[in-house]
Parts: structure tokens; C-alpha cells; sequence
């Protein structure tokens, strides 16, 4: 099964303070172990690297970077799926979802990837399974 990874999954990896860190790495351990493919989009690679750069620094982040390289397959966010991404986020009535959501949102549908690894229960919108418990929005 194809799983896309959402920032708030990577992030909670990274971090051992992060309240959802110990269900993260369970959750992580669970799909590798199942033999799931792990996906993610270059923008959430760009605001997961900036999240983790900020908050946890350099160390942190050249983690993120070769654990991503090993586990993690990109798929590269086009002009048209960036465009279709806004079109997506004008239609939504919710301030909670962004840009890099709807992206993820599209390339689920387009890829037929129906999980994703996310603590946002936003998600919810596009009737994606989240593979971890939802936060409080």
C-alpha cells in the first residue's frame, strides 16, 4: 500500500517533544514493518526541512534529510498540480488547510493514495484515512 506523509508526521518524528512522537513511531515502525511504500510531496519536504531547521536545528534537519532520502519516494510538485492545489483550497471554507494540504489532497486523488500518515484531522475533508490520531484543530 502507497502512504502519503504529511509535516505533521515528520515533524513528530523528529521530535521527542512533540505529543504525538511515541504514537509517530509506532505508526512508523508499523508501515515499514507491513512493507508500505512512503510518499510525500516536495512541499511538504520544504516545510518539514524549514519546521525542523527553526525549531529543532541543523542536526535534526541533516537527520531528516537521510532518513527521508532512505525511506521516502517524492513526488515533485508541478505548475498544474499547484494550480489545481489553490483552485482546491478557494473551494474549501476552512482557514485551517493549507496550500501544502491541498496539495497532498490532490496528489492523493491523482495517485490513488487513499492513506495518509498526518496528525491533522483535517484531512478528514477529503475522506483520507489517516494512518494516526487526529489533533484537536
Amino acid at each position: 500500500m502507497r502512504v502519503l506523509v504529511d509535516t505533521s508526521a515528520y515533524y513528530a518524528l523528529a521530535s521527542a517533544s512533540d505529543n504525538q512522537h511515541e504514537a509517530a513511531e509506532a505508526i512508523y515502525a508499523r508501515l515499514l514493518a507491513q512493507g508500505d511504500e512512503l510518499w510525500t510531496i516536495s512541499y511538504v519536504v520544504l516545510e518539514t526541512a524549514a519546521l525542523i531547521q527553526m525549531r529543532l536545528g541543523m542536526r535534526a534537519l541533516r537527520l531528516f534529510r537521510r532518513s527521508l532520502s532512505a525511506a521516502t519516494n517524492v513526488i515533485w510538485v508541478s505548475e498544474d498540480l499547484h494550480a489545481e492545489a489553490w483552485d482546491e483550497l478557494e473551494r474549501l471554507p476552512r482557514r485551517r488547510v493549507s496550500l501544502v494540504d491541498c496539495c497532498l489532497a490532490v496528489t492523493a486523488r491523482r495517485e490513488g493514495i487513499e492513506t495518509l500518515f498526518a496528525f491533522d484531522p483535517h484531512f478528514k475533508v477529503w475522506n483520507l484515512k489517516v494512518a494516526g490520531p487526529g489533533r484537536e484543530e
